[in-house]
This record gives C-alpha cells, sequence and structure tokens, in this order.
C-alpha cells in the first residue's frame, strides 16, 4: 500500500478527512465521530480542506485540487466525470444523470456510481435525487448506511447550502 497523507476538519455535519497520495486526493471520509489516527497532512490534503471550509461558509463553488479517485475503475471513474459537470445549486433524478452519461436506460447504475463515489462534494454526488424529488439515499464518505437518517441530513445540507448561495 503507498503513502497516504491526511488531516481533519470539523464540521456542523461532522469530521471530514482529506485523504491525499501525495499529489492527488484520493478520498474524502466523513463520520459523526474523530478519527481515532492523528492528521498527517501534505499540501494537497491542506488545499482540500481550505476548499472545502470555503465551500461550507458559501465562498467557493468549484474546486481545482487534483483529484485522483482511489480503486475505481475506468467505468466508475467516467460516471464520477459526469457527475463532476452536475452545476452547483441544482439537482437531477438519477434518470438524468443516466442520460447525461449516454446511458439512458441505467438509473441504477448512476446510483451505483454515486454509491461509490470515494470523494463526495467535489464529486457532488449529493445533488442526484430521486425521481420526484426526495432525496433515495447518501454515503458520502461515511460508514454509516445510506439510508441513516445523518447521511440523509447531510445531503439535504449541502442541498440547502448551494440553494442558498446560489
Amino acid at each position: 500500500m503507498s503513502e497516504t497523507y491526511h488531516i481533519t476538519l470539523h464540521t456542523r455535519m461532522g469530521f471530514m478527512r482529506a485523504v491525499s497520495d501525495g499529489t492527488h486526493l484520493i478520498r474524502l471520509d466523513w463520520d459523526q465521530n474523530i478519527f481515532d489516527e492523528p492528521d498527517r497532512p501534505d499540501d494537497v490534503s491542506r488545499e482540500t480542506i481550505s476548499q472545502l471550509s470555503e465551500y461550507l461558509n458559501g465562498s467557493r463553488q468549484t474546486f481545482s485540487v487534483p483529484i485522483k479517485a482511489e480503486n475505481m475503475s475506468q467505468t466508475a471513474t467516467t460516471w464520477l466525470n459526469v457527475m463532476a459537470k452536475i452545476p452547483y445549486g441544482s439537482t437531477i433524478t438519477y434518470a438524468e444523470f443516466a442520460a447525461a452519461a449516454g446511458k439512458p436506460k441505467a438509473p441504477r447504475a448512476a446510483g451505483s456510481a454515486c454509491s461509490t463515489n470515494p470523494i463526495p462534494i467535489i464529486y457532488p454526488c449529493h445533488r442526484v435525487l430521486r425521481a420526484g424529488g426526495s432525496l433515495g439515499n447518501y454515503g458520502g464518505g461515511s460508514t454509516l448506511d445510506p439510508k441513516h437518517p445523518e447521511n440523509l441530513n447531510r445531503k439535504q445540507v449541502l442541498i440547502d447550502l448551494e440553494r442558498h448561495f446560489s
């Protein structure tokens, strides 16, 4: 396993930990409890946390950190790249996401792409909703079940934040 670096940000929705391979952000973990392992930051993880802080206070709508989602196939990476194009402050359905990816009959695959997203917020899976506008599920880098109320609350908070600042 290669060496990783990370730094933690405490937010009103829990603790975020930006994980870097020294060159790219590879994962964003999110938990209600502080992580056991002490911070071991590098420039990428520090810059990620700085940009996430700006995003959470409404002063940033896009991210400019180098990203390379860990352990993702080429197909999964393609889904993430389509996801990254969902505009700030807007939401789309899983079916619309699938259509944007050129797979209009694959809304379940779109949902899988959201559920396996290792870099939430930057790859904005929170902007993808069920038909009719209900939240659906949200993993968001958490170890909790995607149906867990705390995860769904995080998704709603992110949607509300973006709508407020857009």
